[in-house]
């Protein structure tokens, strides 16, 4: 089944390419549920009908004649070629085990060696993400213009049609997020699988860890977290909004009493504390000053009387980790809580002073008194367009009001709504009492806006990411999610925003432990930030889509997205949403020929987790470029080029044939074996590059030949060899490889690597010139032919006549995957085709049919019957000619050791003899390697006699030895018996294939016994007790003693051994013939 809408429209796809040019949605509908067994699910991936889910995909649309509606390929480069690599997952990813870096990490980097394209690309060449829209959040760009210290201000870049997150029209978005990213909940499962194997293992996990541990030998719990209800709940917040919008200036001057923050001007605040309305923290005097001491102690307590915050609580806790033993501070002041982890200290004093200074770090700028200077007109039209700018989906003016204190340290005037609302970059909406504020273009100003949907008045924004290069346009990073060569996500570290980001990260973690349960939130709104849990970690998201128990979020901090219930989603306090959205996506420059080719690279997927050095790849970056930044990448430890690596690593994962693991491939069959395989290519962008190298050295070959000739070619010097030959007959040249040599050396068998083919050819007679000689990319190219073999119940004699009438030459079919052989593991499949009606139908099924029809006229054409190999069936054993084992003797208790290969009831089973198993196994091995290439036999019916010994294949695909009791049916089928195994089968007298002398040595190992000394309970073995005893000794190694030797009732010439069986696998050695008596199975024989 097709899992998400790239493979459904790669199926689409296939089915209309097997077609002339068209096909119509009911004949697409029909042939769509042949290959995929399910009717094509527009609707579970969010689509009215089918023409919907048609007309958004960039690869088919839909043309009408005469009214009729059909449904062709659209032909562009980007489609040309079949190379979807797609699949149902994304690539590997994974998140850092810990959020601070060392921060002369860029001091430690290898120096880089700069790579450049051979061609410079534009940005027409760029293909877009097809992640919704939700995921793609705004980013900025601080660089120099040039490599000076010219520096370029933020500027506006993408997304200007995304929804807003605080107005959004769920009908809507629901409709735009299920049709264009194809979210189900099929696809939501799989996106919740890189959630669970993603998330930091250390870190955040540890610290939680940590302060759950409770030390056995400590006398109180210090660690153990208190549940309580901290008040600044959504709820709250509500109310917060009100009194913000009737009295802007009280409101103000309240939340100024609660959270004083103080920052530079060029950053936001990540280091803000959660604050309500109802407790306001009164402002101390003006005669209360504070003065630092060096008892960090003693100063937060004094700290915290003066400014009213409530009690300091400092619980230390002793640890023990495994091997590692330290101390851990946890203090909390009034609503806040801070930890010592995770620092280590072997002193319990180091551990709290270390936690008291962080406390203080963070109270301290927000509670200290400072100047509370109202913000002039100009200041006002000068700064808060920039800061609406970074909230393109608007943002509340009572947390405009907030953040805007917190990052200039001055109030806005009770009339500043009035004031911006001046500014032709600023537009204003009002919902009920409350003001939204949106960053426009001067020329969009006034222009009315749609507002559909429920408002979330709680509801908080997160600023955009502003990506910052240094002077020499480079920056430090961390790779964390990658989609393909065109949306790799990452973050900056080693960057005073990533460290304050990561304090603010712990902090978060701490504070959601505490007081998730106040911020339980049953309003969740597609673009709303809100925090999410995912295996115990908290993380700032965005909401994508909403359905009745799951949400799927995006990690605005890592570039993940995946599943989230909807009990594990908690609003955003504004405290936690003021620092920047982490992740920025940028794509790999001069790649821009493998971007719809690299979603399911191994060599892209490797670089998650890793840190490298970024550099912008162009000078002068436009809005597209800012979108998603063309990058070049260097690996931090080498200094070595990414892009110039991956360019060969993926050029090669291009050229190597793929087979879709769900869905259809369209192949090209190149050469067909008689025992079912068949060799196919792949048509793609890698196989016509090969070809036009292979024609190019073909054209040097045929037009320049080389001066001397090639060395002669041996057994010895061409062992894993790739050579070019000529082939006669076409007169083309193809890469091949000798597989086989004949015994004196002068013949060789050659294996066309592209082709599937074999040949035999005089090895001294052509000309085999090495590869690697001659070019080293096609003699590293992989090989192009893919071994498949066609699913049949049984095989034909005659299977590569069928098998080419069923299948066009030149000209594609439509391949799907099914299990692996038992036999050899090779990949067997289902192959499609058109008729001359334009009708899809399986060849598989084409060929048994055929074969059907020739079995039954050559039944009728063979019309002569048997006369006497029917007669004197008894006198002939079932293990014919074969010698008999040798056999204990009666009556002498000497134990006979056995293994039970089939049991049917306690008188009806077979035995082989321990004492000969490895002789057994030693012939097996040998059988199987002899007659492993042979598939059928070509015996007449004349040549088969009762008795006679010979080779057959079992349904396991193994070869055994097979005795013919009877020939039936007029000689078109025999019955036979396995005589080393114990199973009679009738088999079709082409599966008989004379067995060599060599292996007739062996005495047959079946030997047919009975429990001795047992009757039925019921005169007869019931089925309830046939399959009773099969479990007590089928498969076993046993130990019998022969008791008596008695000729078989159904064939005379068969011995059947009475046995007492004795089991020893367990501590007391069970008698089977007593324990059937004990299970009122079986009675004693009298």
């Amino acid at each position: 089944m097709a899992s998400n809408l790239e493979d459904v429209y790669s199926c689409i796809r296939s089915c209309v390419i097997s077609t002339k040019e068209r096909l119509s949605l009911s004949q697409l509908s029909k042939d769509y549920r042949m290959l995929m067994g399910e009717n094509i699910p527009f609707r579970k991936l969010g689509f009215n009908s089918l023409e919907e889910l048609i007309n958004e995909s960039d690869v088919i649309k839909l043309v009408k004649d005469r009214n009729e509606p059909y449904v062709v390929v659209k032909q562009s480069e980007k489609s040309a070629h079949i190379t979807k690599l797609v699949s149902s997952q994304k690539t590997p990813k994974s998140r850092s085990n810990a959020r601070l870096r060392n921060p002369s990490f860029r001091s430690q980097m290898s120096k880089t060696r700069n790579w450049r394209p051979a061609v410079n690309h534009s940005v027409n060449n760029y293909y877009g993400s097809k992640r919704p829209q939700f995921v793609l959040h705004s980013q900025f760009l601080n660089a120099p213009s040039v490599r000076s210290k010219v520096v370029i201000p933020p500027t506006s870049t993408i997304h200007q049609q995304f929804p807003s997150q605080i107005m959004p029209n769920k009908e809507n978005a629901h409709k735009r997020v299920a049709s264009k990213a194809g979210l189900s909940s099929e696809h939501s499962t799989i996106n919740m699988t890189h959630f669970q194997s993603q998330v930091p293992k250390m870190g955040v996990n540890e610290r939680l860890a940590c302060l759950k541990i409770r030390d056995d030998n400590s006398k109180e719990n210090h660690v153990q977290i208190n549940a309580t209800q901290h008040t600044n709940t959504p709820d709250m917040s509500i109310k917060k909004s009100h009194s913000n919008t009737t009295d802007p200036l009280l409101s103000t001057k309240k939340r100024l009493s609660q959270k004083m923050s103080e920052l530079s001007q060029d950053r936001d605040s990540g280091t803000s504390s959660p604050t309500t309305d109802e407790q306001l923290t009164p402002s101390p005097s003006k005669n209360l000053e504070f003065t630092r001491t060096e008892d960090a102690v003693a100063d937060l307590k004094l700290f915290a009387s003066l400014y009213k915050l409530g009690d300091v609580e400092v619980n230390v806790s002793h640890m023990n980790l495994k091997r590692r033993k330290f101390f851990l501070c946890k203090i909390k002041v009034g609503q806040n809580t801070y930890t010592s982890y995770p620092k280590e200290f072997t002193v319990e004093k180091d551990a709290e002073n270390c936690c008291c200074e962080e406390a203080l770090a963070d109270l301290i700028p927000k509670y200290k008194r400072r100047s509370l200077l109202i913000s002039s007109e100009k200041d006002i039209l000068t700064r808060i367009p920039n800061m609406l700018e970074k909230h393109r989906n608007g943002i509340w003016a009572w947390q405009l009001s907030l953040d805007y204190l917190d990052k200039y340290n001055e109030t806005l005037p009770d009339n500043y709504i009035q004031v911006i609302d001046a500014s032709p970059c600023v537009q204003i909406e009002k919902i009920a009492d409350q003001y939204i504020l949106y960053h426009c273009q001067p020329g969009d100003k006034g222009q009315q806006r749609t507002l559909i949907g429920s408002i979330n008045p709680s509801s908080v924004s997160v600023p955009a990411n502003t990506v910052h290069f240094g002077e020499d346009n480079r920056i430090t990073c961390q790779i964390n999610c990658i989609l393909s060569a065109n949306e790799i996500w990452c973050e900056q570290i080693d960057t005073e925003e990533s460290i304050a980001f990561a304090k603010m990260f712990d902090r978060m973690q701490v504070f959601y432990q505490e007081h998730h349960k106040n911020f339980t939130t049953t309003t969740i709104i597609p673009g709303g930030y809100y925090v999410a849990k995912i295996d115990g970690i908290y993380n700032r998201v965005r909401a994508v889509h909403v359905d009745n128990e799951e949400v799927s979020c995006f990690t605005i901090d890592y570039g993940d997205e995946g599943i989230v219930k909807k009990t594990d989603i908690f609003a955003l306090d504004r405290a936690y949403a003021s620092s920047q959205a982490q992740a920025f996506v940028c794509r790999l420059y001069g790649l821009e020929d493998l971007y719809d080719v690299s979603s399911n690279s191994v060599s892209l997927a490797s670089l998650v987790g890793n840190s490298c050095l970024l550099e912008l790849a162009v000078d002068c970056p436009t809005e597209d470029h800012i979108m998603v930044l063309p990058i070049f990448m260097y690996d931090a430890e080498t200094g070595q080029s990414i892009n110039e690596k991956l360019l060969r690593d993926l050029t090669m994962e291009l050229a190597t044939p793929h087979l879709k693991q769900e869905g259809v491939t369209e192949v090209y069959v190149t050469h067909v074996e008689s025992n079912g395989d068949v060799y196919v290519h792949v048509k793609s962008k890698g196989y016509d590059n090969l070809e036009a190298l292979r024609k190019q050295l073909e054209e040097q070959m045929n037009t320049k030949p080389h001066a001397n000739d090639p060395p002669i070619v041996t057994k010895a010097n061409s062992n894993g060899k790739l050579y070019f030959l000529k082939d006669k007959s076409s007169g083309s040249w193809f890469r091949c490889s000798i597989i086989d040599w004949s015994p004196d050396g002068t013949m060789a068998q050659i294996f066309y690597v592209d082709l599937g083919q074999t040949a035999v050819i005089t090895a001294t007679d052509e000309k085999l010139y090495l590869l690697s000689n001659l070019n080293d990319v096609l003699s590293n190219y992989p090989y192009q032919a893919c071994r498949v073999r066609i699913a049949l119940d049984k095989m034909p004699k005659d299977f590569v006549n069928l098998a080419w009438k069923a299948m066009p030459k030149d000209k594609p079919i439509l391949l799907k995957l099914l299990d692996k052989s038992e036999e050899d593991g090779v990949q067997l499949v289902k192959l499609f085709r058109r008729n001359l009606d334009e009708e899809l139908i399986c060849i598989n099924e084409s060929i048994s049919l055929q074969m059907e029809l020739n079995k039954k006229e050559a039944d009728v054409r063979f019309k002569f019957k048997l006369t006497d190999l029917g007669g004197n069936i008894n006198q002939v054993p079932s293990t014919g000619s074969l010698k008999c084992p040798p056999l204990p003797k009666i009556g002498d208790n000497q134990f006979f050791q056995v293994y039970v290969t089939v049991a049917v009831n306690p008188f009806n089973f077979f035995i082989q003899p321990m004492a000969s198993r490895l002789q057994l196994n030693e012939m097996m091995r040998k059988l199987q390697s002899i007659y492993q290439g042979v598939q059928y036999g070509n015996l007449k019916v004349e040549d088969v006699l009762p008795g006679n010994i010979y080779a057959s294949k079992f349904e396991d695909g193994n070869w055994y030895r097979t005795s013919v009791i009877k020939v039936i049916n007029s000689g078109a089928s025999v019955s036979v018996f396995f005589c080393d195994f114990g199973y009679y089968q009738t088999l079709a007298l082409n599966q008989l294939v004379p067995l060599s002398k060599e292996f007739m040595e062996l005495p047959y190992q079946a030997l047919k016994a009975k429990v001795a000394d047992i009757t039925p309970k019921n005169k007869k073995w019931t089925m309830e007790a046939c399959e009773e005893f099969k479990k007590l000794i089928e498969g076993k190694n046993l130990y019998s003693y022969l008791i008596s030797i008695e000729k078989d009732v159904l064939y005379e010439s068969d011995i059947v051994l009475n046995l007492a069986l004795i089991d020893t696998s367990s501590e007391d050695d069970i008698n089977i013939g007593e324990e059937l008596i004990k299970r009122d199975i079986a009675v004693v024989e009298k």
